[in-house]
């Protein structure tokens, strides 16, 4: 009686070993495929950025030295303001302003930049 008893207790922690494993099967394969996709998710988020800042530098180059003379005129412009100079002064750098913009080789970039 006791030796049955053993073999049935036996059988029955066999089995459940058994499906136990499988669970364990079951969820180690799933933390495998979270850490290989959370792995492709951090790729598919960083390679546009990284792809974008490698191709747009030099187009952001190109578009800042367009508007370098008007930034420096703007800035220029901002520091007047708060001297409090004369309007003489401002006058000229709004004259510098129509130059730089009437500039051949400005109005060229602009146009490029604009017409593409």
């Amino acid at each position: 009686m006791l030796d049955e008893e053993l073999k049935k207790l036996d059988k029955e922690n066999k089995a459940l070993l058994q499906s136990l494993d499988e669970r364990i099967k079951k969820i180690e394969k799933k933390f495998t495929l979270n850490t290989i996709f959370s792995f492709i998710r951090v790729i598919i988020i960083a390679a546009p950025l990284i792809i974008g800042i490698i191709y747009l530098t030099p187009v952001l180059k190109e578009y800042i030295k367009i508007f370098e003379p008007a930034y420096r005129i703007f800035t220029s412009q901002l520091s007047l303001v708060q001297q409090k100079e004369e309007t003489n002064n401002s006058q000229n750098q709004m004259d510098i302003l129509l130059e730089a913009f009437c500039n051949p080789d400005t109005r060229e970039a602009m146009i490029r930049q604009w017409c593409q």
